[in-house]
């Protein structure tokens, strides 16, 4: 042993006679060579501790085996190992839980010299597929954003553990229904209301019971409720409200514009990329993709190939750099391109600007004609007397109320006190309370209701009806997965915004987990 102020040198050799060969399990004593093997080991009086082994390569005597020369194994660490299994354990649980600089420098105030990409790869390692896992046949799946209205992935949360079990890089591909097919045990899965869910449940099996999520339901309920309510009791500003699109919508118009620049060919093939572009974020192969769009595998795989930087025209490529600034502006309250040109302090020539805005301008022009004639033929009118929205839902959902108004619905406006009746019903049964209605007269009370809004949302629980019935006899819900969401969000931003899909499958799987938990790095 030698020793200095910050390293401690532990120089040892193996002492068996003998050796078990990994291919055939046969022993040799025939050493061939020896190796020196440098292993980093925890602390040893608070200094930094590296293990120099003598370790020795042994001839397998077995003329059968295809391994001639073989490393005898040692207990301390793994075939190539740089770090002890303890020293191991260490990084791993800073580094999913800390970001890699951090973990970095906690590390070495424990004297364990690692790197920040080692660190990257040990999770990348880690989150490179989903573990085989053991579920207790209730389970619970939702989407997240790993880029915001781009690029969206999966997460399958179980009920009891109360841990997530798998993350998946789509929300709607192939490999959860592969999943759910490989555990057979699963009973019972809660989901929000999306029917590609419902879809995809079904796929992977008939006998699997799906839950709907109680408070997807109501927030249902309440976007298609309180609106037409408000109209009802003339609540709503007799004013209309120019139209804008939002950002996102903008943005998609400029970008589907800019396509269509240029000749037909050339226009074919860069709204063939886009939309393959899409179709492969959703998770479809090259040959869905090719069906879905009536071409050949063979295009579509050049398509997914081809740098679209030389693709695009100068033109096109001038465009797609402002396009992001184009939609914030329209957005703001800007349609016209003269008055966008002048925010945008000449970034654009006013032709390329007016070809970028052909859909906008088309679309919300005579939207917004139609608002400016409606308005200036309202004139000067008394306003009625307001109540919010949430004092009308907060009487849906509770059944009391302060506001005089709506006490007296009963004798002022009866059709409003009905469609109420209505929506509280519904949460009665949903919740499942002594004087709840049964849903096949829920359903034939809100069919019957004037408000059209209601009557798509009497139309959508029928399509979605055994997911509901059980939603409101079950305790099962998809808050465990909101409250996973938030978590997934919160390791995004601790990482930037910029975590690799593998790194934060790692994080949300095993951070919680012990380290042995079905999870073997060899």
């Amino acid at each position: 042993m030698t020793s200095n102020e910050s390293l401690v040198r532990l120089t040892a050799h193996t002492t068996g006679a003998s050796a078990r060969c990994p291919c055939c399990g046969k022993r040799s004593t025939f050493v061939h060579s020896h190796r020196l093997r440098k292993i980093q080991c925890t602390e040893f009086f608070g200094s930094r501790t590296l293990l120099i082994l003598d370790v020795r390569h042994f001839v397998c005597n077995n003329k059968k085996c295809g391994h001639t020369i073989f490393t005898e194994p040692l207990a301390m660490t793994r075939p190539y190992g740089r770090h002890t299994y303890e020293a191991e354990e260490r990084i791993r649980h800073e580094a999913l839980g800390q970001t890699a600089r951090k973990a970095c420098e906690t590390l070495a105030m424990q004297h364990i010299q690692v790197s920040q990409s080692s660190l990257i790869r040990t999770l990348r390692l880690m989150g490179s597929v989903n573990p085989e896992v053991r579920t207790s046949g209730y389970v619970g799946l939702d989407d997240f954003a790993k880029c915001k209205g781009q690029e969206y992935m999966c997460v399958i949360v179980d009920h009891y553990t109360r841990l997530p079990l798998a993350v998946f890089d789509s929300r709607y591909g192939q490999e959860i229904i592969d999943w759910l097919k490989a555990h057979p045990e699963i009973k019972v899965v809660t989901r929000d209301g999306s029917q590609s869910y419902a879809s995809i449940i079904s796929a992977a099996s008939e006998f699997i019971m799906q839950v709907s999520d109680r408070f997807h339901l109501m927030q249902a309920l309440k976007r298609d409720a309180v609106e037409p309510i408000r109209l009802l009791l003339g609540q709503k500003k007799e004013k209309m409200q120019y139209p804008y699109p939002t950002e996102d919508e903008a943005y998609r118009a400029i970008v589907g514009d800019i396509c269509q620049m240029g000749e037909k060919r050339h226009r074919e093939k860069v709204l063939l990329y886009y939309e393959v572009r899409r179709l492969k974020d959703e998770g479809k192969s090259i040959a869905e993709a090719a069906r879905i769009i009536g071409v050949k595998p063979q295009k579509v795989h050049r398509s997914l190939n081809t740098d679209i930087r030389k693709l695009l025209s100068q033109e096109q490529k001038q465009a797609m750099a402002a396009a992001r600034e184009i939609a914030r502006v329209v957005s703001s309250g800007c349609i016209s391109p003269s008055s966008v040109l002048g925010r945008l302090d000449g970034k654009l020539p006013s032709r390329l600007l007016a070809r970028c805005m052909r859909s906008i301008v088309a679309r919300y022009k005579p939207l917004r004609k139609e608002v400016r004639l409606h308005n200036k033929a309202l004139g000067e009118q008394k306003k009625a007397v307001k109540v919010k929205g949430s004092t009308i839902w907060n009487y849906i959902v509770t059944g009391e109320t302060q506001s005089k108004k709506l006490l007296r619905l009963n004798d002022t406006h009866p059709e409003v006190e009905q469609v109420i009746q209505v929506c509280m019903r519904f949460r009665k049964m949903l919740h499942n309370e002594d004087d709840a209605p049964t849903m096949d007269e829920w359903l034939k009370e809100a069919a019957a209701c004037q408000v059209k809004e209601i009557r798509g949302f009497a139309e959508y629980i029928r399509k979605d009806r055994k997911a509901v019935e059980l939603a409101c006899v079950t305790c099962f819900n998809n808050g465990l997965l909101e409250g996973t969401v938030n978590k997934t969000k919160a390791i995004k931003r601790s990482m930037f915004n910029k975590a690799n899909a593998n790194v934060l499958r790692a994080k949300v799987l095993y951070s919680g987990m012990k380290w042995d938990w079905n999870y073997h790095l060899n």
